[in-house]
C-alpha cells in the first residue's frame, strides 16, 4: 500500500507521526510500503527529516520512504542519512528538466516516480483549448500547454506522437508512457485517470517496446521543440 505524506507547513516528528498514524488507521494496515515526504519544510534540514523516517522504518511502521519535488542537494543529504527509495517528480516528453538528476539518482539507486507523464492529458492528443474548460472545476483551463498559441507550437510534437502511435499500433498516451518505460528501468510513471478503460490502456503501454534508436530520435526532436507545460522550472 502506497500513501503520500503531505507536509504543508511542518516536518516535525510530531506532525509526521500524527499523519502516519492516521494513515495506518484509515488504511487498516500495520505497515505502509512507501511513504512520501510530499513537500519540504524550509525550517527543517533534510538530515533531520531523514532521521525521523529512519525511526519509522526501524519501528516497522513503513518499509521505505520517498521524497517529492526536492532539489538534488536535498535528496543527497537525506539519502546519506536514511536510504531514499524513490523520488517523485513531474516528468514527461514536455517536462524533461528533471533528467539532469538522473545520473545522481541512478548512482544512488533511487527510483523515479513520474507524475503527469502524459502532460496532464495533453499527450493523449484528445483535448480542447483552455477556454473550453471550466476555470472553476478544471485545472486545464489555466495550463500553458492548453492555450491556443501553445497548441499551435506543439503541432510537431503531436504529429510525431500520432506517427509513432500508428507505427506501434498504440495510442499517443501509450507512446508517451512507453517512451519513459523503455528509457530507464527505474522510471515508474503514475498517470492519473477517472476512467477504467484508460487504466487498462495505460497498463498496456508496458507491452510497447521502443528501440534505443527510437528513444534517441524522439529526444533529439524534443530538444528542438519550444514547448511550454505546467510546472516548468
Amino acid at each position: 500500500m502506497i500513501h503520500n505524506l503531505i507536509l504543508v507547513a511542518k516536518a516535525s516528528e510530531k506532525t509526521i507521526r500524527k499523519s502516519l498514524e492516521g494513515s495506518l488507521k484509515r488504511l487498516g494496515v500495520d505497515t505502509i510500503d512507501l511513504y512520501y515526504q510530499h513537500m519540504q519544510d524550509p525550517s527543517k534540514e533534510p538530515e533531520e527529516v531523514a532521521e525521523i523516517f529512519a525511526s519509522l522504518i526501524k519501528e516497522g511502521k513503513i518499509l521505505h520512504w520517498g521524497i517529492s519535488n526536492a532539489s538534488e542537494d536535498y535528496i543527497k543529504r537525506a539519502d546519506a542519512v536514511c536510504k531514499v527509495a524513490a523520488v517523485q517528480l513531474r516528468y514527461s516528453m514536455m517536462a524533461r528538466w528533471s533528467e539532469e538528476m538522473f545520473p545522481m539518482l541512478e548512482q544512488r539507486k533511487i527510483g523515479v516516480v513520474a507524475y503527469s507523464p502524459i502532460a496532464n492529458g495533453f499527450l493523449s492528443g484528445k483535448f480542447q483549448t483552455a477556454d473550453k474548460y471550466d476555470p472553476q472545476t478544471d485545472f486545464r483551463s489555466f495550463m500553458p500547454q492548453y492555450q491556443k498559441e501553445e497548441i499551435e507550437k506543439s503541432q510537431d510534437l503531436l504529429t510525431m506522437m500520432e506517427n509513432l502511435a500508428k507505427a506501434h499500433n498504440a495510442t499517443p498516451a501509450q507512446i508517451s508512457l512507453a517512451w519513459m518505460l523503455c528509457k530507464k528501468p527505474y522510471i515508474v510513471p503514475i498517470p492519473g485517470t477517472s476512467k477504467s478503460k484508460r487504466i487498462v490502456e495505460n497498463a498496456k503501454a508496458s507491452d510497447i517496446l521502443l528501440t534505443e534508436d527510437e528513444i534517441k530520435e524522439i529526444d533529439t526532436r524534443l530538444d528542438h521543440m519550444d514547448l511550454k507545460v505546467f510546472g516548468r522550472a
